[in-house]
C-alpha cells in the first residue's frame, strides 16, 4: 500500500510538472483562451459510448451551447472543477446548456466517481483514444482537465487547459445563452 502511494505521488509529480512545461510551449493555448469570431474554429463531430455502453454521437446536442470537458479521476484539478459543473449544469440546463464530460480513464472508476459526485450531465467513456479527439480541439499539450466552450453555432468560443473556476465558467456561457 506505501508503494503504491509513493508511485501515485511520483505520477501525479511528473503529469504535473509535464503540464507546467506543456503550458509554457509555444504551440500550446494560454490556460484560458477566450476565441473571438474571426478564429471560427468549428465543433468536430465524434462518436463515444457513454456509462451504459451506448454509442453517443457528439452533434445531437448541437442545438446548445456546450461544455465539453476532458477529464480523468485521477486528475486533481479536474476532480475540485466538476462539482461547479455539476451546479452550473443545474442552474442553466433549461437554457439550452449542456455540459458533456470525456472520461480519460477505466470505465469502472469512471463509474464510481461520476456516482459518488452525483455528477448530473452525460459522462463519454474515451480512455486514452479520446485524448486524439482533445486534439482535434486544440489540446496540443495534453493537458487535463481541458475544457472548451461551443455556441449553438458550433463556433468554439473558450478553451481552457486546467482548471475553470465557477465564475469564469458562468462568465463565458451566459453571454452564448
Amino acid at each position: 500500500m506505501k508503494n503504491l502511494a509513493i508511485g501515485l505521488i511520483a505520477v501525479c509529480t511528473l503529469a504535473a510538472l509535464w503540464f507546467v512545461y506543456n503550458l509554457n510551449s509555444t504551440d500550446n493555448i494560454s490556460s484560458n483562451e477566450v476565441i473571438n469570431k474571426s478564429h471560427s474554429l468549428k465543433r468536430q463531430d465524434f462518436t463515444l459510448p457513454d456509462l451504459n455502453g451506448q454509442q453517443q454521437q457528439f452533434s445531437q446536442w448541437n442545438d446548445k451551447v456546450v461544455l465539453l470537458n476532458f477529464w480523468a479521476t485521477w486528475c486533481p484539478p479536474c476532480r475540485r472543477e466538476m462539482p461547479d459543473f455539476v451546479e452550473v449544469y443545474k442552474q442553466y440546463k433549461d437554457k439550452d446548456f449542456i455540459v458533456i464530460g470525456v472520461g480519460i480513464d477505466d470505465e469502472d472508476r469512471i463509474a464510481d466517481f461520476v456516482k459518488k459526485l452525483a455528477v448530473n450531465y452525460p459522462i463519454l467513456v474515451g480512455g486514452q483514444s479520446a485524448m486524439q479527439v482533445s486534439y482535434q480541439y486544440g489540446n496540443n499539450s495534453g493537458a487535463l482537465p481541458y475544457s472548451i466552450i461551443i455556441d449553438k453555432n458550433g463556433i468554439i468560443r473558450f478553451r481552457a487547459g486546467g482548471l475553470i473556476s465557477r465564475n469564469k465558467l458562468i462568465s463565458q456561457i451566459e453571454p452564448l445563452l
